[in-house]
């Protein structure tokens, strides 16, 4: 291999801290791949570029002082890339990175040559150059297949602490690609799968770890119960999590609803930006929440249309607990005669001063949060976001969730409203999903084929 090092840049000024630097590797003479560092803090970015091979995969070793990490790069039009904020460089003398290019099979292609990024010792922040183009595609998946390397998957029974009623799984009947150009994401019946019988939601034990390999979430008995103790799930669906993540910018997705009784593409669900997987700020709701887009299944028009696929919402949860989530304050939401019947185009612009989330390009929600958001919710005490930005908690990397739920009881069907049907389940039943499962012949027939599923033609991260 042969490793070229560029003529450093540097533009530092007593003024400014930051160094600019410019590292190149060549693998190989006719690959031409560069391999580059930048840190803006506290953005740690590796990239590579100009590789004919075109892999399938790349993953980025690194090192830190004594400490090794590891990371899979996302493939964008700026080539391969992977980014992380959960590094401390203070102190550190350098930061060393090379990547492995692997094949669609998982053979390795090549390996890069290690490329070092010198701290300045008179400067605290050093960064590589890159130009940031404005309104970039920095990940994009058009789901022709499902690209392991941008999303895992939920595997378990855990619905929040809303206890919707289904079991996310990996089934293929749940989360698929048809036509090598649409995403689905269907809920369905348990008993459909021929393990899990009647007598098996009532008497069964379902072991996330046995069935499926691996269990992703053991809160509120997520990895193991027994039918004995209750209703095992019901429904199975599909949850799905972006690996890229977004700290300001534009999300896009293209999407249709599904339809059907007490279908839920909510909460975390349809297009939900989530910064749980960090925590920075502890658990749900003080790391906040950015619920692009939510709806309920049902067909039915109640209440001025505010049940059902007639209406789609956004709303942004933050609070220091779950008792003054203040999402309220943060709210919006669009009325169609149905947002089922077509393809419609969610969007999020998310800036250091201010969240608008669209539909069809049509404003539906738009949060400043003035000078701070602990401010706009009237909170008292220690300020729990006090030493993030203006926009905290909404200032950290978020991914996207993308799935479907059913049922709960947190409330998001509220007992009190007419649906024109009976609802099964009262919201403080100790049996909810059982009240849910026994009234199937009700809400079973308005499941109907495909149009219970979630479609999404694509997703798309670009720059502000």
């Amino acid at each position: 291999m042969i490793v070229n090092l560029c003529t450093p840049v540097h533009t530092c000024e007593r003024a400014v801290i930051t160094c600019l630097l410019v590292v190149c590797v060549a693998v190989e003479a006719a690959l031409t791949a560069y391999l580059s560092i930048r840190y803006t803090p506290p953005v740690l970015y590796f990239n590579i570029q100009g590789n004919d091979r075109d892999p399938a995969a790349v993953k980025f070793h690194y090192t830190i002082g004594d400490k090794a990490y590891h990371g899979a790069g996302v493939k964008t039009t700026e080539g391969w890339q992977y980014q992380t904020r959960d590094v401390d460089l203070n102190g550190a003398d350098h930061v060393v990175v090379h990547a492995v290019l692997y094949t669609s099979e998982g053979y390795i292609l090549e390996t890069t040559d290690r490329v070092t990024l010198e701290l300045g010792n008179n400067f605290g922040r050093v960064a590589l150059p890159g130009r940031r183009k404005r309104g970039a595609v920095i990940f994009r998946d058009n789901f022709n297949f499902i690209n392991t390397a941008n999303w895992r998957y939920e595997i378990s029974m855990f619905g929040g602490m809303n206890w919707e009623f289904q079991v996310y799984t990996t089934e293929a009947r749940n989360t698929f690609i048809r036509d090598g150009e649409i995403l689905y994401i269907k809920p369905t019946p348990t008993t459909d799968d021929v393990r899990f019988s009647e007598s098996f939601l009532r008497t069964g034990k379902m072991d996330m770890n046995e069935i499926w390999g691996y269990c992703t979430n053991s809160a509120n008995y997520g990895c193991f119960r027994e039918g004995q103790y209750g209703l095992l799930p019901p429904i199975m669906s599909g949850k799905i999590m972006s690996i890229p993540t977004l700290r300001y910018g534009i999300v896009e997705v293209r999407a249709k609803i599904p339809k059907g009784d007490w279908i839920w593409p909510g909460k975390q669900t349809t297009l939900f930006l989530d910064a749980s997987i960090y925590n920075a700020y502890g658990d749900w709701p003080r790391s906040g929440a950015i619920q692009i887009m939510e709806s309920r299944g049902e067909i039915f028009y109640s209440n001025n249309g505010d049940i059902g696929v007639g209406t789609v919402t956004s709303t942004l949860h933050w609070g220091p607990d779950t008792r003054t989530n203040r999402y309220t304050l943060t709210t919006g939401g669009q009325k169609s005669p149905s947002w089922h019947d077509e393809f419609h185009v969610y969007k999020l612009v998310w800036t250091p001063d201010a969240l608008e989330t669209f539909v069809d390009d049509v404003r539906i929600m738009e949060v400043s949060p003035g000078v701070n958001f602990w401010e706009k919710g009237g909170f008292t005490g220690t300020n729990i976001w006090a030493g993030g930005e203006k926009m905290a908690p909404f200032d950290k990397d978020f991914y996207l969730i993308l799935n479907v739920a059913v049922g709960g009881v947190n409330g998001y069907f509220p007992d009190y409203f007419n649906y024109g049907v009976k609802k099964p389940w009262a919201n403080n039943s100790p049996r909810a999903a059982e009240d849910f499962w026994n009234a199937r012949n009700d809400w079973l027939p308005t499941w109907q084929g495909d149009e219970t599923a979630m479609l999404i033609d694509y997703v798309e991260f670009r720059n502000l």
